[in-house]
Formats: C-alpha cells, sequence, structure tokens
C-alpha cells in the first residue's frame, strides 16, 4: 500500500514543485548595473553647449541636462572644465566689458564669476582662457 502511495504522489509533486521554478531570460549576462544616483540607462553621449541670446543650455544627446542665465545677453565664448562637469562662458553686452562666469553643468548653478580684464591680473585658473 506505501509503495503505491508513493507512486502515484511522486509524479504529482514533481508537477507541483517544477510550477514553482521561474526562469529569467539572460539578455545580456554581461551588463552592469545602475549605481543609484548615476544618470538613467541609455544616457552616455558627450555632453554640448547650446548657446543663445542670455542663455547656455547643457545637453546629454537628445536630453536637456540644465539651462541657465549668463550675465549678458551676448554669449561670446564657452569651454569645458573638469572634464565636462563644469562649464566656463564668456559673455558681454553690446558695448563693455566681458563678464566670465563658471557654471555646474548637471544644474547649471553658478560657481563663480569674474570680469574678463581682472583674470590677466591673477584671475581664478578655471577663466585663465578667457583674458583680455
Amino acid at each position: 500500500m506505501k509503495h503505491q502511495i508513493s507512486i502515484i504522489l511522486a509524479p504529482a509533486a514533481a508537477v507541483a514543485l517544477s510550477s514553482c521554478v521561474v526562469e529569467v531570460p539572460a539578455t545580456n549576462p554581461g551588463a552592469a548595473t545602475q549605481v543609484p544616483g548615476s544618470a538613467p540607462a541609455g544616457f552616455s553621449q558627450p555632453l554640448t553647449a547650446v548657446a543663445a541670446p542670455g542663455s547656455v543650455t547643457i545637453r546629454e544627446g537628445s536630453r536637456t541636462l540644465s539651462s541657465f542665465r549668463t550675465a549678458s545677453p551676448n554669449v561670446e565664448e564657452t569651454a569645458w572644465y573638469q572634464e565636462q562637469e563644469q562649464i566656463v562662458v564668456k559673455s558681454r553686452g553690446n558695448h563693455g566689458p566681458a563678464t566670465v562666469e563658471l557654471f555646474d553643468t548637471r544644474s547649471g548653478r553658478k560657481l563663480g564669476t569674474v570680469m574678463a580684464y581682472e583674470i590677466a591680473k591673477g584671475g581664478p585658473a578655471w577663466a585663465t582662457a578667457m583674458a583680455e
């Protein structure tokens, strides 16, 4: 009798247990996972700066990271600093001195400002390329 019960229960147990197995497809077995706080997956392109009258927009591919206002309406020059973590922007009005500003590329927060004519007298290192 015990032998008959085990013959009947063995296939039933196998069917019941096999329904608990979940297979996870290996779409990309060597892929790294995203670190919390890092950029969303799919965005690892170089940054570009798009100057407009009185503003600069930082883009990563088609995604806008930040946009900020400059001190003056005519953006003359931009330069990356700290491996695209920051950007230096030189702007001026229709006449008069130029202003050089340092911005964080991710947030658009202004980190520093100096007049272009003061840079030659020993201004900050990030602004030396835009001295007058």
